[in-house]
């Protein structure tokens, strides 16, 4: 194939990729209820922000969890992990809707998050030994976009149940969709043939170990990759979370206010991650971090220490729009910084361990963070020092590997 050869799907990939999408799309989509619901489900359950905050950091923990169920894939197999999980997320994201209370609600979330991570990391798995080398850079691209677009959604739909009795309850209804959708889709999704090369022992393949990269001359560039997804993490799941909860909570806003901003934001910072991804490959990768790391950082300061409503909108579009590109760097640095045999370990320490400890923690921390600070913008604002931070173990420890093998 030739290098400029046209984006083209084979007829098996045409058959599989919608379904397999389902796991961008809806990874994008349940991220954004939680944080948009938030202050519902506090006032409907009675409960303090700190309460609220722990509780999300409880959910969180599936993020984690969900490691382990994705390495059973490596042992019976992509197509089984992939539609179990679609079909148990999305019951447990149903049931969500029936929760009577907090502790059930944070149960269901957090089992149905493990399984929701699961789906989302075997279907990238999944597109990624599915598609040729020629093409698997624009057909991850595509999938992973597919978050981006879930996220818009919940902020639509929010817009519509607030008029009915269901309220954010409807949002996980919706949520639960995909368990309709899956039975048609059962017998589209092929096991890989990597898989089935691997199990039949046609390929050979040793995986190093997962310890690798702490070898001596890994060390530090671990130990980067880790600060970096972590510090990231902590900025944008603290931003994305208790946006909705500081604006209903300490300014009042309604849910046509809500929906409408974060719909518009989440719209518009779709373009962003082009936008990085061009200042990548222009003007290298340390100065593409500065930019990315202190834009975000600043405007999401700005944006939970702003009160008037315009220049929330304003500050909360431009947030967004560097907010996701964090993890396009973070990728890109972590990807290069390593040699290919070890490059997944360095991913799955740096992104699937350490940086959703970040996820984890950063709930936690701005429960923690309330009284000290005071409010819930103050101790957003505090957690947004991350990537300012980030910028600094860049500009120090990261060399540069723009145009370099």
């Amino acid at each position: 194939m030739s290098k400029g050869e046209k984006f083209r799907l084979t007829e098996r990939q045409k058959k599989f990729l919608p379904f397999v999408s389902l796991g961008a799309f809806f990874e994008g989509f349940d991220f954004m209820i939680i944080s948009i619901v938030l202050p519902y489900v506090t006032r409907d359950y009675a409960i303090t922000d700190e309460i609220a905050a722990y509780a999300l950091s409880v959910v969180s923990l599936g993020t984690l969890l969900a490691f382990f169920l994705v390495r059973l894939a490596d042992k019976i197999g992509r197509r089984p992990v992939f539609i179990y999980s679609v079909i148990l997320y999305s019951a447990l994201t149903g049931l969500t809707a029936l929760a009577p209370n907090v502790y059930a609600f944070v149960i269901l979330q957090l089992i149905a998050r493990i399984f929701l991570i699961a789906t989302w990391a075997v279907g990238y798995i999944i597109v990624s030994e599915e598609f040729e080398t020629e093409l698997r850079g624009r057909a991850v691209a595509l999938f992973q976009s597919l978050a981006a677009v879930g996220a818009i959604f919940p902020s639509v739909f929010l817009l519509i149940f607030a008029l009915t009795p269901l309220h954010w309850r409807g949002l996980y209804l919706v949520g639960a969709i995909p368990l309709f959708i899956i039975p048609f889709g059962v017998k589209r999704i092929f096991e890989t043939q990597r898989f089935l090369e691997i199990k039949s022992g046609k390929v050979k393949e040793e995986a190093p170990s997962l310890f690798e990269v702490f070898r001596k001359e890994y060390r530090r560039n671990i130990a980067v990759v880790m600060a970096l997804w972590f510090l990231s993490y902590i900025c944008y799941v603290g931003a994305i979370y208790f946006f909705a909860q500081r604006v209903v909570r300490e300014l009042g806003w309604s849910e046509a206010m809500v929906g409408t901003t974060t719909a518009v934001a989440f719209a518009v910072g779709l373009l962003g991650y082009a936008f990085v991804g061009k200042l990548l490959d222009t003007i290298g990768r340390k100065r593409t971090a500065y930019i990315t790391f202190l834009s975000g950082s600043m405007a999401t300061i700005a944006t939970f220490q702003a009160t008037e409503p315009i220049v929330i909108a304003i500050l909360v579009i431009i947030a967004t729009f560097f907010l996701g590109p964090f993890t396009v760097v973070c990728g890109t640095i972590t990807n290069e910084l390593f040699p290919t045999h070890i490059r997944g370990n360095a991913m799955a320490w740096g992104n699937n361990i350490v940086g959703r400890l970040g996820q984890i923690f950063a709930p936690a921390l701005v429960g923690l963070l309330l009284r000290p600070v005071g409010n819930i913008g103050n101790a957003v604002s505090v957690l947004a020092i991350g990537p300012i931070i980030a910028a600094v173990v860049v500009a120090l420890l990261v060399p540069e590997t723009f145009g370099k093998e």
